[in-house]
């Protein structure tokens, strides 16, 4: 008896092990699972919304696979557990993060960097604490990733284009609640230490997981609202690129100008993100004053504006410099922002979608392809 309780104890250990490992793996492979061929998608906004669904279904799996292995780190304080534990933990809020950027940019590009990051935090954590050894669980560690993690989704969250939709606002303070309830855990646990009776009473194991099952709970239901309003966006989208399709079969071709802030970033380093999200808001507001009948398309640093038919507006560059120039009156870098202007004369769906942003199923800000009726202002 006594010697096969060691045995089935050793295999047990062992089948803990593997199982994290499949479990990190999972979530480590979540991007190419999110990349898998689907059904011909009318627009962008539509691989936006399927994009965001699948990361955030990625950052599920993460947090399944945290919350399991954080509960066995106390009675299993193997290196691979407490690696899985650390990596889950970066993985959950990160998705998160990639599923939001789909909205600046629908790509897959951010999925891979969090999958990078989880490999990394899951190889480094297991072989940190294989060579310090000891009962060490990574506790503190722990409570650092989740509030860096929950931050960035914040921040991510509350800028552009994000903000502009309630759920990601919603989503935003969900993760900032989350991040600050970690700093303040994380400060206390070296201000007054674990065992004092203030941290016991303020993070016990109870409050700690009505807290996580409350924001659990409305993060799911601001998973679904963000849902429905990614749905409405897809539609407005696709609406907007068949009435551009209709006005080249009508008029024969759409004039489309891309106007772009390429000093945004500088303004951003130099000034502050007010500073940057203010010129940027001014480029767009002038847009749409000059050009209240025509389709706007906007991203941070990039307004596109379509008008019917071959048409040419001789002051649109002078309006946005001016425009950016007075968005922020102490700003001395203002008189030499640049704005970059081009103009396309567009003939055919092909030319739309090399230039129109979602047009094509698969949208990117990459505008290598440039249509043969493109003309540089």
């Amino acid at each position: 008896m006594n010697t096969r309780g060691p045995e089935k104890q050793k295999r047990r250990m062992s089948v803990l092990e593997l199982s994290a490992v499949l479990a990190i793996a999972f979530v480590i492979a979540a991007p190419a699972l999110i990349q898998l061929p689907g059904k011909p998608l009318p627009n962008g906004g539509r691989a936006a919304r399927r994009y965001f669904l699948r990361f955030a279904a990625a950052a599920a799996l993460s947090g399944v696979v945290a919350g399991i292995t954080s509960a066995l780190v106390p009675d299993q304080p193997m290196p691979i557990i407490i690696g899985a534990a650390n990596a889950a933990l970066v993985g959950g809020p990160a998705y998160f993060w990639a599923g939001m950027r789909q909205l600046r940019d629908t790509s897959i590009t951010p999925g891979w960097v969090v999958s990078v990051a989880v490999a990394a935090t899951f190889i480094a954590s297991a072989t940190v604490t294989a060579v310090i050894g000891g009962p060490t669980d990574g506790f503190v560690l722990r409570l650092i990733l989740v509030a860096v993690g929950c931050g960035g989704v914040a921040i991510e969250a509350f800028r552009p284009p994000a903000r502009d939709i309630a759920a990601f606002r919603l989503i935003g303070v969900i993760f900032a609640v989350y991040a600050v309830y970690s700093a303040i855990r994380t400060f206390m646990f070296f201000a007054v230490g674990e065992d004092s009776p203030a941290f016991q009473t303020v993070f016990s194991p109870l409050t700690a997981s009505v807290l996580s099952i409350l924001l659990v709970v409305t993060l799911c239901v601001a998973v679904w609202w963000s849902d429905r309003a990614l749905e409405t966006r897809a539609r407005q989208i696709e609406y907007l690129i068949n009435a551009l399709r209709s006005d080249i079969a009508s008029h024969g071709a759409v004039t489309v100008y891309d106007v772009e802030v390429p000093d945004l970033s500088l303004i951003r380093a130099a000034f502050g993100g007010p500073a940057a999200a203010a010129v940027d808001r001014a480029a767009a507001m002038s847009l749409h004053e000059l050009l209240p009948d025509a389709a706007h398309r906007g991203r941070v640093g990039r307004h596109v504006v379509a008008l019917p038919g071959d048409q040419r507006i001789e002051n649109l560059e002078s309006v946005v410099k001016a425009a950016t120039a007075h968005a922020v009156p102490n700003l001395d870098y203002r008189e030499a922002i640049e704005i970059r202007i081009t103009r396309y004369t567009l003939h055919s769906e092909a030319e739309l979608a090399a230039v129109w942003p979602d047009a094509a199923p698969t949208a990117t800000n990459d505008l290598t392809t440039r249509p043969a009726g493109g003309v540089v202002s």
